[in-house]
């Protein structure tokens, strides 16, 4: 397996490797699946592949893309010149899912995140699986924080 920036013409199995990432949110917020647009999905790969201050990485078996690791890069509003890197998804399929194969798509997060003069690396999700979330992010050095959701009414 290799992990690297997606090529302009993998955005199509990009787009299918992230329609597995909803269907698995899809179990725990159900609300996901008549929220989903495509083409948001694609606005957003695209933006993320596209802008320095994000970056998207994929993980490869062959040509197959079986994992994705997503975020951004932000100044501390106290510091413009301290960056912060977000993760603000990280996925494998389940058939690839370790921690071995997570890690790599880890580290390239953070190699990217040192290239960019981050000084820190923040995470957070959606809620699909907040407990393995919790796991996998103190298998990786992390340290628990708060990121809280409030539901309005519609």
């Amino acid at each position: 397996m290799i992990v690297r920036r997606m090529h302009p013409e993998e955005i199509d199995v990009t787009v299918n490797l992230f329609n597995y990432y909803k269907m698995e949110a899809v179990e725990s917020i159900p609300e996901i699946e008549a929220q989903y647009d495509q083409d948001s999905v694609l606005k957003t790969i695209r933006t993320y592949n596209t802008y320095n201050e994000y970056i998207w990485f994929n993980a490869y078996e062959g040509q197959r893309p079986v994992g994705l690791i997503a975020g951004c890069i932000t100044a501390l509003p106290w510091n413009e010149e301290l960056l912060v890197a977000h993760i603000d998804m990280i996925y494998m399929l389940d058939s690839h899912r370790n921690m071995s194969n997570v890690r790599m798509l880890y580290d390239e997060f953070e190699a990217w995140a040192k290239i960019c003069k981050c000084h820190k690396i923040t995470a957070g999700d959606i809620g699909i699986n907040p407990e393995r979330t919790r796991k996998l992010y103190e298998y990786l050095g992390f340290e628990p924080g708060v990121f809280m959701i409030k539901e309005f009414d519609e």
